[in-house]
């Protein structure tokens, strides 16, 4: 029976803690309206507020302070079937945005502050009874207790205060660095899956025949955990002439550390069974690696009213293999001995980003695109954290006026169909996703 519960608890585990928190269908892919207007190929042009994220080097070409806000609403829509069986999640909204004020000092140096929401999504599922086509054809009613329809749902994301500094060395020349400060939360609800309890053996191996004196529902499960990781990001544009830019940006790799609780149901149910007294409720720790980011771009003005920007934007996901997980009980630890780590498996993928602004004078109008490919493999997708291959579509529009700049973009992600064969995956079947995200941004030089 140990054996079997262990199996059953780690296979939950794999479901609700892959680390969603790095998924590239919840890393935000980029801030501020104009960048998002023109498909995030936004390293070689940043030179505003927003550079806090996608090149601190851009923050060097300020001549004033500035102060920006960008606010994103990002509305997924998900759908999930296994043989009949489908469900679709809540239309909910999950917010995010960028924030900073920078300030020069003297000719060549700007500094400042940035606070942004580098991942934010989450999936919230209306469920008809997912828990009953997992284990079909076995009845709800053969668990102890009798098998429901379970919440499935998660809240995922995390949040970077990044001051910053950035150098002028020339007219051509600019760097720029940000110190990371990551704060990280995931939450998630989700069916805690169940175990059979068979008569002693005493010392051998039952029949399969032997039916089992019962078949434990765990119940409700709930993950809960936040924690803090630090790293910086560094950058660097050229300007070689003034129809021409070139930017990098490097982000450190960074370990975020996340504590908190895991509460499962009925778990105490398997007591009369163990001899042990087993809480419904441990402590949880692991420590995630938010992985290292390279970008690069160039953005040309064939005209002096049109600008044409390319990037590539390459993530180290292949960092994410295993991450360990403990738990400050003793019995958790028993039940879940050596298995409790989560094998991910993720790819390191390249993303390629392409945009256009055509400026009018006070309006500027935009249009993007960009290619997402998905980091997880079929083997260790679920419901609760969505990644998919995107192609990203975008059109944008901006107003100044002396000081003061008004940015709009609306974003369209469509995932590509994804369909999972492989009966040992964390969870079979057909997924299908698409993203709205409308993004608005004001900033104000003084």
């Amino acid at each position: 029976m140990k054996t079997l519960s262990r199996l059953i608890l780690v296979a939950a585990l794999a479901v609700s803690l892959t680390t969603g928190l790095l998924a590239n269908g919840l890393n935000l892919n980029g801030f501020g309206a104009r960048a998002t207007g023109m498909g995030g190929a936004y390293v070689s042009l940043a030179n505003d507020y927003t550079a806090v994220f996608w090149n601190p080097a851009g923050l060097a070409e300020m001549t004033k302070a500035q102060f920006g806000l960008a606010v994103d609403a990002l509305f997924p829509t998900g759908k999930y079937g296994v043989g009949t069986f489908e469900m679709k999640t809540e239309n909910k909204l999950y917010p995010a945005g960028l924030v900073g004020y920078f300030q020069p000092i003297g000719k060549n140096i700007v500094v400042g502050v940035g606070a942004y929401s580098l991942s934010g999504l989450g999936a919230d599922w209306v469920n008809p009874g997912l828990e009953a086509a997992l284990v079909f054809p076995t009845p709800p009613a053969a668990f102890t207790p009798t098998l429901g329809a379970y919440d499935w749902r998660s809240y995922i994301g995390s949040i970077t205060i990044a001051p910053s500094i950035a150098v002028k060395l020339s007219d051509m020349f600019f760097l720029g660095a940000s110190f990371n400060i990551n704060y990280g939360f995931f939450k998630t609800d989700q069916w805690g899956g169940f175990t059979m309890i068979f008569p002693p053996t005493g010392g051998t191996e039952l029949p399969m025949a032997v039916a089992p004196l019962a078949v434990i529902n765990f119940g409700q499960q709930t993950l809960d955990v936040k924690g803090w990781g630090y790293g910086a990001t560094f950058g660097i544009k050229v300007k070689p002439a003034e129809w021409i830019n070139l930017g990098a940006t490097f982000r450190m790799e960074s370990k975020v550390k996340l504590s908190g609780t895991m509460d499962i149901e009925n778990l105490s149910a398997l007591e009369p069974y163990t001899g042990l007294t087993i809480p419904n409720s441990a402590g949880a720790k692991m420590d995630v690696t938010s992985p290292m980011w390279i970008a690069g771009g160039v953005s040309v003005k064939p005209m002096p009213e049109l600008t044409l920007a390319f990037d590539a934007q390459y993530t180290n996901w292949g960092k994410l293999t295993e991450i360990p997980i403990t738990f400050d009980n003793a019995v958790w630890t028993l039940l879940l001995a050596d298995e409790s780590s989560l094998v991910l498996d993720w790819k390191n993928k390249t993303q390629f980003r392409f945009g256009a602004e055509y400026d009018f004078g006070k309006i500027a109008v935009r249009g993007g695109y960009y290619y997402d490919p998905a980091p997880a493999p079929d083997a260790t997708l679920n419901v609760l954290t969505p990644s998919f291959t995107y192609n990203s579509f975008a059109i944008g529009i901006g107003y100044k006026s002396g000081g003061l700049k008004l940015d709009a973009a609306f974003e369209y992600l469509t995932g590509k169909k994804r369909t999972i064969t492989d009966l040992d995956a964390a969870m079979p079947g057909v997924y299908q996703e698409h993203v709205l995200v409308p993004t608005v941004g004001l900033s104000f030089s003084f």
